[in-house]
């Protein structure tokens, strides 16, 4: 559901069950919001969603071993003015893996802040933080 009020598109946030359910909600209320994935905003910002799941067996992990894939990459990048940010999905039950604690501190030490977030609302209050502007708001 969605609906306007002073110019400001106002979102209503389900509950989810599964992780890409959220994940693909969280993708449709950033393309309101910012823009469509990978174009830029009129304001200038850009998101995308990054896709690594388990490789589905070892040739699979080996080859994307030897490309520079890296296991706990978070599931959205955001940038915005010369900034990168991301995004750590995971519904409210779910716990980072052993790869994403040890890689979210590394992208935060170089400047990428890494925003765990388990529903829209916490997405949006973490761009907001940020600075990154959105077009909508998520009400609960």
């Amino acid at each position: 559901m969605r609906w306007e009020c002073n110019g400001m598109v106002k979102i209503h946030s389900p509950q989810f069950r599964t992780e890409d359910s959220l994940h693909a909600h969280v993708a449709r209320l950033l393309t309101v919001a910012i823009a469509p994935p990978g174009t830029l905003s009129a304001s200038g910002a850009f998101w995308c969603s990054i896709e690594h799941r388990n490789a589905r067996n070892r040739l699979e992990g080996a080859l994307r071993k030897s490309r520079g894939v890296v296991a706990g990459i978070p599931d959205i990048q955001i940038g915005y003015q010369g900034r990168t940010y991301w995004i750590e999905l995971k519904r409210h039950d779910g716990s980072r893996s052993k790869a994403q604690k040890a890689l979210h501190p590394v992208l935060e030490a170089c400047g990428q802040p890494v925003g765990l977030c388990r529903s829209p609302e916490e997405v949006f209050g973490f761009l907001k933080k940020h600075g990154v502007p959105v077009r909508a708001e998520v009400m609960a």
